[in-house]
């Protein structure tokens, strides 16, 4: 039998960067079209499917694909940016396609007058370095339910009612608790509060990802083994996995290690569908892994299998299993939902280490207790996204889960004043020290471009974006004073709600400069047809 050769085309020089620039436009300005107050819906629809109507970037993004094979590879590279920006920071994907736009179109410019990729990239890459420390310089901390309200507001694309709704689930939750995001079963969005369990860790590979829109791990009703062992032998989870094959549900393995020829086996479960399941990586180190683990397995009804205890992984049984309504796991988190727990012998523990803390006059032993007595205690929060037709369902969740995304990146960075104005008060006072002009020119372009974000407002309000940008330099002379383009005035951002998370503008940016760095040093390309 004959193989089939693959056809490639090769192009390179001033045509290949004018198609990869054309691929990077066409995608920039549709998914741009969706930023702000007054941003617009695309309409998505894949053949024999329903359609989709968002104001998601990334999901538009995601979207998006081009006949042509060098102006599709640019297009795909924008979308790594945006996606990798989606994965950090939970929003600000159309910020960096934008921002990505806007610098690769004037640096091209400068490379095709003779100046010099990789010295435009030096002096980008010092300007980024500048733009973030005068960004922390601006940025200050959430202090109030309404900052968690109005962040919220703004991600869900001003939808004020989701802020509310958003800002109760995070004060029910409690500081370590998690809110949850389900599909509601009524035209309403309600709020619910359960039981759960919360912890700074996730899964161990991308490959059990089910959600790829939100990067996460998400299964009702799984089996849940909860193991301090380090697992990379095939053999000692083959029991594990073959008990779970017979019942079948999802199952979810919680150890300290899950490596080699163990994860390997998982990840081929998974891929090929044989079993739905995946591995979460046990959080912290030392006494305090061990005792959030015996917690876990408690909320869960489980039996803890520890090394201590001499019980192998070859031994266990169905009665070992925990159980819980839902697990979601991202990369650096994981909740447990509504686990089948004795929440008497939850609530007696709790007492317990309540006694201890009485008696201990060690410090560092009673704020360890104390994490565990919050952490048995802190419920989750569930929003359960209601609407008339499956279409305005799905595209309101996109806007619940992005708006919680902000406010995890706020909590984590503080927030900045909103509507773009934050990276322009960034560069107004930018000094660079540059070794020669093809540098001092790419911080040129960083300067330039942290006007984009007001620009693509102002376009999508139908406004000038020429002169919003002269009144912003006129007009707005506070550092938290800026263009409120909902009511078309300018105002102080930070007092009338228009704020940003830190972390998001900060990624949004990085991911950006360095999508467009990759691009303006590219002079082949090979591609498959």
């Amino acid at each position: 039998m004959t193989q089939q050769s693959t056809v490639k085309r090769f192009q390179n020089g001033k045509k290949l960067q004018t198609q990869l620039l054309d691929g990077i436009n066409k995608l920039a300005d549709v998914v741009g079209s969706t930023l702000g107050p007054k941003g617009r819906s695309v309409l998505l629809h894949k053949k024999d499917i329903n359609p989709v109507i968002t104001k998601d970037g990334v999901t538009v993004a995601k979207f998006v694909s081009f006949e042509d094979p060098f102006e599709n590879a640019g297009a795909q590279l924008l979308k790594q940016a945006a996606s990798q920006t989606n994965a950090v920071a939970g929003d600000g994907t159309t910020t960096s396609t934008i921002l990505a736009r806007a610098i690769l179109n004037t640096a091209q410019k400068y490379v095709s007058a003779g100046v010099s990729p990789i010295e435009l990239k030096r002096g980008m890459d010092k300007a980024l370095e500048s733009i973030v420390e005068a960004l922390r310089g601006i940025s200050r901390p959430i202090e109030s339910q309404e900052d968690i309200e109005h962040i919220a507001t703004i991600s869900a694309n001003n939808d004020r009612s989701i802020g509310k709704l958003i800002s109760m689930a995070v004060e029910q939750a409690g500081h370590d608790g998690s809110v949850s995001v389900e599909d509601g079963k009524s035209f309403e969005t309600t709020l619910d509060l359960v039981e759960g369990f919360h912890f700074a860790s996730g899964f161990f590979a991308n490959a059990f990802i089910t959600n790829q829109r939100r990067g996460s791990v998400e299964y009702d009703d799984p089996y849940v083994l909860v193991t301090d062992y380090k697992i990379d032998k095939v053999q000692d989870i083959l029991p594990v996995l073959e008990l779970m094959a017979r019942e079948g549900k999802p199952l979810v393995i919680v150890a300290e290690e899950v490596e080699g020829q163990a994860l390997a086996a998982l990840i081929m479960n998974t891929v090929r569908g044989t079993m739905k399941v995946a591995a979460v990586k046990a959080p912290g180190y030392g006494l305090e892994r061990r005792e959030i683990l015996s917690d876990l397995a408690l909320s869960l009804g489980a039996n803890f299998v520890n090394r201590e205890s001499g019980r192998k992984l070859t031994d266990v049984k169905l009665t070992d299993f925990g159980q819980c309504k839902k697990v979601d796991a991202l990369k650096y988190e994981t909740t447990f939902v509504g686990g089948r727990a004795d929440w008497e012998k939850v609530d007696e523990l709790i007492e317990d280490l309540k006694g201890q803390i009485k008696n201990n006059d060690n410090i560092q032993d009673c704020e360890r207790m104390q994490e565990r007595i919050t952490r048995l205690a802190s419920g989750v929060a569930i929003i359960k996204v209601g609407a008339p037709t499956e279409v305005e369902m799905i595209e309101k969740k996109h806007r619940v889960e992005d708006a919680l995304e902000a406010i995890r990146s706020a909590q984590e960075e503080g927030i900045l004043p909103g509507g773009g104005i934050a990276l322009v008060r960034a560069v107004e006072n930018l000094e660079v020290e540059v070794e020669n002009d093809d540098q001092r020119l790419g911080v040129e372009i960083l300067k330039k471009a942290a006007y984009e974000p007001i620009r693509q407002l102002a376009i999508n309000t139908g406004e000038s974006a020429d002169i919003i940008v002269n009144r912003v330099q006129n007009e707005a002379v506070d550092q938290n004073s800026g263009y409120d383009f909902k009511n078309s005035v300018i105002v102080d951002m930070i007092e009338a709600g228009i704020i940003d998370p830190a972390k998001v503008t900060r990624i949004a940016l990085t991911n950006a400069v360095s999508v467009a760095s990759t691009l303006l040093t590219t002079n082949h390309a090979i591609v498959e047809v």
